[in-house]
């Protein structure tokens, strides 16, 4: 029930926010932070959709139908509704002047100067992108949360790059009004004060998990963050992207190895980022340190494409994402590779010494030693057969 406690606090910072009054005032908008009530309903149904798995386990599908649903209820406030016109009103001025005057006129498309993409076309991408975000984020920090500390630690140092990039842009007036400045800033702190209350009970060895209740909460206020993001000009989203860049690489990478491994893209396994630091030899602790410190680097690297030009942005954030996937592919995350246990004889001393501990779920793959007889290995009946050349001896059963 951790989930239930970081959405309280979430929720809290919210609710205090309402008492703040703006650091500017603009002619025409409310003089204090105004918190759009469908970001708090979408979290609302996250948090039952979570706790209703946590407790009763629920299709995923149906759990990406709450996602969606909660993804429109922003979507009918207005959350998000053209946030894919800071990327099409560029595209278009491009297409417009690639093609010329004459060519629009063959092609019955607007004249040079007024907008290429009609509204309903700009609203229809936004949407799709509001849904896709929501979905897509929700189920990357849920995939996230694998092992104590991991999904809130990184997830609060996300909180705080988003929260870098929301002072700046409310501080140096990069924002549409006052009333998402101070939108963005209050859910970056409350998001980030709720994890700093939950992690100190949450690192290994926890004494309180998040569930799917936390983790998929998570998400959606990531996502929520990242779609006000998206509302300003490109560069902005791309750097944010970029500080959630290890939820978002360890999700494409597991869903490309599913893929590639011939199995359902929802079926659970153990070949995640944080699982394969551990089966390298690092302990969870030193596990869950190495991806803070990748966390903060990605924070670090999307905090300073905000100080360049946006195309040079794009090609940081295309040159960065693409090497770590190839580096991934290289060093092997891609494809399960199955753990290789050497048979033993079976007269040695102590038989229970030279069984290793193997996780169920585990690809196993047992190779003969050259100097022994051939053995057999039954893990799951917890038994070791032994089984010498028939005309020598008969078959032998060791317990």
């Amino acid at each position: 029930m951790g989930g239930v406690a970081v959405f309280l606090g979430w929720i809290a910072g919210l609710a205090l926010s309402q008492f703040l009054s703006l650091h500017r005032s603009e002619p025409g908008l409310l003089p204090y932070v105004h918190v759009r009530f469908s970001i708090v309903l979408g979290a609302c149904v996250i948090v039952i959709l979570g706790l209703w798995d946590d407790i009763r386990r629920i299709n995923p599908w149906m759990k990406i139908g709450g996602q969606v649903f909660a993804a429109v209820c922003l979507l009918i406030e207005g959350v998000g509704v053209r946030c894919a016109s800071g990327i099409l009103t560029p595209i278009g001025t491009r297409l417009q002047l690639l093609l010329g005057p004459e060519m629009l006129q063959s092609l019955g498309l607007v004249a040079q100067g007024t907008p290429l993409f009609p509204d309903w076309f700009v609203v229809g991408v936004s949407s799709a992108l509001v849904i896709a975000l929501v979905v897509f984020c929700c189920n990357a920090t849920n995939l996230m949360d694998g092992l104590d500390g991991l999904c809130g630690g990184v997830t609060a140092i996300i909180a705080a790059g988003f929260l870098f990039l929301a002072v700046h842009m409310a501080m140096y007036g990069g924002g549409i009004n006052s009333n998402w400045d101070a939108l963005r800033v209050v859910l970056g702190l409350a998001l980030l004060g709720a994890l700093l209350g939950f992690i100190p009970y949450n690192f290994n060895p926890a004494s309180i998990f998040m569930g799917d209740t936390g983790s998929m909460f998570l998400g959606f206020a990531c996502a929520t963050t990242l779609i006000l993001m998206a509302q300003e000009r490109p560069k902005w989203f791309l750097a944010s992207m970029v500080i959630f860049a290890l939820p978002v690489l360890d999700t494409i990478l597991a869903f490309a190895r599913r893929y590639v491994n011939g199995r359902p893209v929802f079926s659970p396994d153990k070949f995640h980022f944080h699982h394969q630091l551990v089966a390298r030899g690092f302990s969870v602790k030193q596990t869950v340190l190495i991806s803070y410190g990748l966390a903060i680097a990605f924070a670090l690297l999307g905090a300073t494409i905000v100080f360049m030009r946006t195309r040079y942005a794009v090609a940081v954030y295309l040159v960065v994402f693409g090497s770590i996937i190839v580096a991934a592919y290289k060093m092997g995350m891609v494809h399960e590779k199955p753990r290789v246990v050497t048979r033993n004889p079976l007269d040695i001393d102590d038989l229970s010494a030279a069984v290793p501990t193997i996780d169920p779920s585990t690809v196993l793959e047992v190779r003969e030693r050259p100097d022994t007889d051939e053995l057999a290995e039954h893990i799951h009946g917890a038994a070791w057969v032994g089984r010498g050349r028939r005309e020598d001896r008969e078959r032998q059963e060791v317990p």
